[in-house]
Parts: C-alpha cells; sequence; structure tokens
C-alpha cells in the first residue's frame, strides 16, 4: 500500500469534514434555520485550537445604542472625602466589608446612583481593588470604571474614568448569537495559539477604532459580544445586526 498516497486522502477526509461542519453550522445559523447543536460549533472550534469552557448565554432582546457622557470631574468631591477613616476596614476584612466602604464613600460624594454597578472585589499588587462600573438597564458599559483602592484596609484612592449615559437610540439593534460571535471570533484568529474561552457577556462598548484624537464630550456605545478568554484577556464583537 502506498502510504504516503493513503495520508493525504485521510488529510483530505478531515478537512472535508470540518468544512461540512463549518457550512452546516453556517446554513442553519445564517439563513434563519433552527439553531443547531452546539457540539457542531464546538468541534469546528476545536480544529482552530479553540475551547469553551463555559455556558453559552441563551436570552438576549433588541437593544438600542446609548449615547454617553465622558463625566471625570468629580476630584473635588473624591478629595473632599478619600482620607477619612470611617471608610477604612480591618486588614483581615472580607469582600463584603470592602463593598460596604466603597459604596458609602460613593454614597457620600453623591456618585452612587442607579446608573452603576458593582463588578467585584480584586486583589492586585497588595491592594484590594473595588470596582463598579457604570451601566444601562443593568447592562454594563466598558471602559467606565470608578476604582477605590485599599492598603491594609485604608482607602487610600480612587480613580475614575467615568461615562454617563444620557439616552438611547429610538431604534433597538437586532443582536447577533453567541455562536454567530464565535465565528467571527474564528475568521479574526491570526494564528493557531491555544484559546480557552472562559465567559461570554452582552455589554454596551465603545469602539475606540473609530476615535477621531479630538477632546470628546460625549460617544455612542454599541452592544458588543465580550469574549474572556485565557486568564481575563477581553475581546469585543459588535453584537448588532447592521
Amino acid at each position: 500500500m502506498d502510504w504516503s498516497k493513503a495520508k493525504n486522502i485521510l488529510i483530505i477526509a478531515l478537512i472535508a469534514t470540518n468544512l461540512f461542519l463549518l457550512f452546516t453550522y453556517l446554513d442553519k445559523n445564517y439563513l434563519g434555520k433552527q439553531e443547531t447543536d452546539e457540539t457542531v460549533l464546538f468541534s469546528v472550534l476545536a480544529d482552530k485550537n479553540i475551547f469553551v469552557k463555559t455556558k453559552l448565554p441563551t436570552k438576549y432582546d433588541k437593544l438600542p445604542a446609548v449615547t454617553v457622557e465622558y463625566d471625570n470631574d468629580r476630584e473635588e468631591q473624591i478629595k473632599a472625602n478619600l482620607f477619612r477613616t470611617i471608610y477604612n476596614v480591618s486588614p483581615q476584612a472580607g469582600e463584603t466589608e470592602y463593598k460596604e466602604s466603597a459604596t458609602r464613600f460613593l454614597e457620600d460624594c453623591g456618585l452612587m446612583n442607579e446608573n452603576i454597578l458593582l463588578e467585584g472585589v480584586f486583589k492586585q499588587d497588595g491592594e484590594t481593588i473595588v470596582r463598579f462600573k457604570a451601566c444601562y438597564r443593568g447592562i454594563l458599559i466598558e471602559d467606565s470604571p470608578i476604582e477605590c483602592k485599599y492598603e491594609d484596609g485604608n482607602l487610600k484612592d480612587v480613580t475614575e474614568h467615568w461615562l454617563t449615559p444620557i439616552e438611547q437610540s429610538k431604534k433597538k439593534l437586532k443582536i447577533i448569537s453567541p455562536e454567530q460571535a464565535l465565528l467571527i471570533f474564528i475568521s479574526e484568529k491570526k494564528n493557531n495559539d491555544r484559546i480557552i474561552i472562559e465567559k461570554m457577556t452582552l455589554v454596551f462598548w465603545i469602539n475606540e477604532s473609530s476615535f477621531n484624537g479630538e477632546a470628546l464630550v460625549s460617544d455612542t456605545a454599541f452592544p458588543a459580544w465580550q469574549i474572556t478568554y485565557n486568564d481575563g484577556q477581553k475581546k469585543y464583537i459588535e453584537a448588532y445586526e447592521t
């Protein structure tokens, strides 16, 4: 038997199988037919060295675009309260105590409102960071943090890059499925590095590639799928149909 010829036939068969799986998936999703089983998509992803270690979202409604204002003029409010000892906690405090302290600080500065969500408590370079982000109707607006930074339980610094939602578009945008977003993610992958997808979340996102370098007063945040992978790296795929 000519093993070289047999090997080539096997390779061609494998490529044909993967192409069949991909076209089957595209046919069922992009042409409006019933959703395919995730195993088909995951097989195509695995062939590209991409592995999904999370459940994909199943509920997502139409969303508007949101106009946001850049609002970072709170230094006086922050400085007036920053070093008051009432915000300090025990160095052995848990996440609950840090959350309560940071929330009270924002309330006393007049910064807490319905457009603020707590993202979480994080340890970084010997500090404990309580991070809040702007949101619109419960959906996070990316790149809009307020961070309360503690050292040994003492509140040492508060930084912000705040985006305030002021209005939404009249038209709501149809959201693409997370499966479609992953296919776009495949198409943009430029190497065969291993990728472990840890989470997929629908957010509002400002595409900075369109930034023109001028000082901005306002901008527009559009729905996007946030793909978290390889220990916290993030990729954004625009989530609306044009």
